[in-house]
């Protein structure tokens, strides 16, 4: 092991993914505390979703990413990878989680609250 090597820690927040390992307009679908999470770079900014669709679990970090909006490649059931509201305002959500961004290396972290 190198002795430059340096770990980045943020408290209660779990390194996911180098920036580069995730292109503008692109996902990775990483696991942290047992749970699917779908990350996506919207221009350079990283948001993070519950990868599982609530309508019949497909995989929302294989969907395609039209701006802020992420559609389930199942049944295109669509949500804000912001916030993780469906975007037909149905009702429907998914959790979305806080995300950091630390020397080019990203953190997934708690499960945002729900916002009115």
């Amino acid at each position: 092991m190198s002795g430059s090597s340096k770990t980045i820690s943020l408290e209660g927040f779990t390194r996911v993914a180098r920036v580069d390992e995730i292109p503008v307009g692109g996902a990775k679908i990483v696991e942290v505390n047992s749970r699917e999470i779908a990350v996506f770079n919207v221009s350079g900014t990283f948001h993070a979703i519950y990868n599982i669709c609530p309508h019949q679990g497909g995989p929302l970090g294989e969907g395609t990413l039209k701006g802020h909006v992420v559609s389930c490649p199942w049944h295109d059931l669509a949500f804000d990878v912001r916030t993780g509201l469906a975007s037909d305002g149905g009702g429907n959500c998914v959790g979305s989680y806080e995300v950091k961004v630390r020397e080019s290396e990203v953190f997934v972290g708690p499960r945002r609250k729900v916002q009115d």
